[in-house]
């Protein structure tokens, strides 16, 4: 019978840590870290296909640019800051403000539909309106967390 003592040690030996420096994510450079965000804004997806992360960004495209197209079918509105009444403290709408901040986190999928009038006529008529609202919504703050994932993945903090 080995004693407490002796399969202690046999056990440490056998389980002993590897070494997990050479497969911690390491920084990319700051131009590429850059380019990255600054992609994943205009395209949903890019930012990660600079990173070398080709199904995230296929996964991201695909996700976010069609529920972006997908609210535009369903009579989804673009949205664009309206100026507030005069009396009012704040220069535009508050309301509105937000609605723009979320649509136009997609990047080009808003600034190209809305350069070619794509959604920029209101049909608050149609049984679909405000799901087309929601989906355009959807897709701007999903493309701001896929923004902040590649800005993760570019200064190491995660794969």
């Amino acid at each position: 019978m080995q004693s407490k003592d002796g399969v202690g040690d046999k056990a440490e030996a056998l389980y002993i840590e590897p070494d997990l420096s050479l497969d911690s994510p390491r920084p990319f450079p700051v131009a590429i870290r850059a380019a990255a965000v600054v992609l994943s804004w205009l395209v949903p997806g890019a930012g990660h296909l600079v990173l070398g992360k080709y199904r995230r960004a296929v996964l991201f495209l695909t996700l976010i640019g069609g529920s972006f197209v997908f609210g535009l079918i369903l009579n989804g509105r673009l949205f664009w800051p309206v100026v507030a009444e005069p009396d009012s403290k704040l220069h535009f709408d508050l309301l509105s403000l937000l609605w723009f901040f979320a649509q136009i986190g997609s990047g080009l999928c808003y600034l190209v539909s809305y350069a070619l009038g794509i959604g920029t006529t209101p049909h608050p008529e149609a049984a679909t309106y405000d799901y087309g609202n929601t989906f355009t919504f959807l897709a701007g703050l999903l493309n701001y967390l896929v923004i902040h994932d590649a800005f993760d993945i570019g200064a190491g903090r995660k794969r």
